[in-house]
């Protein structure tokens, strides 16, 4: 082998070891760390300001699998037209649970009727769920921002439609409320 060719292998031999190592590791499915929404060129626009539940939680929540001891409620926040902007979601009148855009809060209830709001810009509003222990029920918050004005309401969905977007959506949020 002439001496140029050596030189070449040489250096995209050293070219493709260094890439590998330029590769980030996969993130750690167990971690809950907190979640950022991001642009789709990938720009970090927020980010929660607590940890969310892991990779494997996300996981199994979006097995949407009945609890036999609880209503499960999925609150959904997933729409084309939303932005940046964190919106509180209260169960129940309890505290508030932070959400982004593409992101979704399972609550396991008591079997009955149950509230639940969500503030923004200092409005809320509210809906109504109701179940029995075993069931599992979605809702969804749209949301619609423009550079003049944002708006989110309750938006009345089949819920067939909301399990898809919740299926995008990431798991923020595991709270049992009882």
């Amino acid at each position: 082998m002439n001496p140029s060719r050596l030189h070449l292998f040489a250096h995209l031999a050293a070219v493709a070891a260094l890439a590998g190592c330029a590769t980030p590791p996969p993130p750690d499915p167990a971690v809950e760390v907190p979640h950022c929404y991001k642009t789709n060129k990938g720009r970090v626009i927020a980010c929660t300001s607590t940890p969310v539940p892991s990779l494997n939680a996300d996981a199994e929540a979006k097995r949407f699998a009945p609890d036999q001891n609880a209503l499960s409620v999925y609150v959904v926040r997933r729409n084309w037209g939303d932005g940046r902007n964190f919106v509180k979601v209260y169960p129940d009148g309890g505290p508030g649970i932070e959400t982004l855009p593409d992101t979704m809060i399972r609550f396991k209830f008591k079997p009955g009727q149950h509230t639940i709001a969500f503030e923004f810009e200092g409005k809320r509003q509210s809906t109504t769920v109701q179940g029995r222990a075993g069931e599992v029920r979605f809702v969804r918050v749209d949301g619609t921002v423009w550079s003049w004005k944002s708006s989110y309401e309750w938006v009345a969905e089949p819920e067939a439609a909301i399990r898809e977007r919740a299926v995008k959506a990431r798991l923020v949020a595991d709270v049992v409320v009882r």
